[in-house]
């Protein structure tokens, strides 16, 4: 009967461990983002996908570069419960819409950041975190 017992508490307690052990990989810091108050860009771009999913929400846009070629870019946002307790749904966005955005770029130069700002074509602003610390 101990050794039954024993078996248990350790059975448990692999599976405690390994789900937090999970938990604690998901998350991830912003190490490669530029601090906001540091550096942001902004520009002009069309919506191409708005990609409701855990862990974290991303808005996808296109940007024409100086020759005229379309730039994908991809900002990350905070995480679907996150979002929602400010109001976004998955259907906040839809590709095609106009959009003037700002973000904290990524130090590599690539295309992507955190997202800081999003002004619809009509003037609405649905994302503004330029005024406060950014939600995870």
């Amino acid at each position: 009967m101990k050794i039954e017992r024993m078996m248990a508490i350790v059975i448990f307690a692999v599976v405690v461990f390994l789900m937090a052990g999970t938990a604690v990989l998901a998350h991830h810091s912003r190490a490669g983002i530029y601090e906001p108050n540091s550096k942001m860009i902004t520009m002009k771009g069309t919506i191409t996908e708005w990609r409701w999913r855990n862990p974290h929400v991303f808005l996808v846009w296109n940007v024409k570069d100086s020759s005229g070629k379309a730039v994908e870019w991809i900002g990350e946002l905070s995480s679907i419960t996150s979002m929602q307790s400010e109001g976004m749904t998955r259907t906040s966005f839809k590709g095609g819409e106009e959009i003037t955005v700002s973000v904290a770029p990524a130090r590599s130069g690539a295309p992507q950041g955190q997202l800081l700002r999003v002004v619809m074509a009509d003037g609405k602003v649905p994302i503004d975190r330029t005024k406060g610390p950014i939600p995870d």
